[in-house]
C-alpha cells in the first residue's frame, strides 16, 4: 500500500481556484477565442498569439486532471508522491493555458495605471 500525505488547506485552496480558472478559460476559448485571435494583436495574447484552439485543449486537459485528481485525493488534502507528481504536472498545464490571459489581464491593468482614463 502507498504512503499518504496530508497537505494543509491553503494549496487545496489554490488548486480548486485553479481548476474553476481551466474551466472559465475553456469558455472564454470557446466562445470568445476567435476574436480574441483576430482582433488585434494585443488581443492574441490571451491565446498566446493566435492560437485559441490549443489554450481551449490545454486548459481542458487542465481541468481534466485536476477534477480527477481532486476525487483521487480527497479534494487535494491526501496525497501519496505518484498524485502529487501528476497534480504538479497538471498544474503546470494550466498554468501555461493560463499565462496568455495572465498576460492580457496584467497589460490592460498596466497601461490603465500608465495612461489613466482613455475616455474625456
Amino acid at each position: 500500500m502507498l504512503k499518504s500525505t496530508r497537505s494543509t488547506t491553503r494549496p487545496a485552496t489554490s488548486l480548486w481556484f485553479l481548476m474553476a480558472a481551466d474551466l472559465m478559460a475553456v469558455v472564454w476559448m470557446h466562445i470568445f477565442g476567435p476574436w480574441l485571435d483576430h482582433s488585434s494583436r494585443f488581443t492574441s495574447t490571451a491565446t498566446l498569439g493566435g492560437h485559441h484552439l490549443i489554450v481551449m485543449i490545454a486548459a481542458a486537459i487542465g481541468f481534466a486532471m485536476l477534477a480527477a485528481l481532486a476525487i483521487l485525493t480527497e479534494g487535494f488534502t491526501k496525497a501519496t508522491t505518484k498524485l502529487t507528481i501528476a497534480t504538479n504536472v497538471a498544474c503546470v498545464i494550466s498554468v501555461i493555458a493560463l499565462a496568455g490571459l495572465i498576460a492580457l489581464i496584467l497589460a490592460a491593468l498596466l497601461s490603465r495605471l500608465i495612461f489613466g482614463k482613455l475616455r474625456p
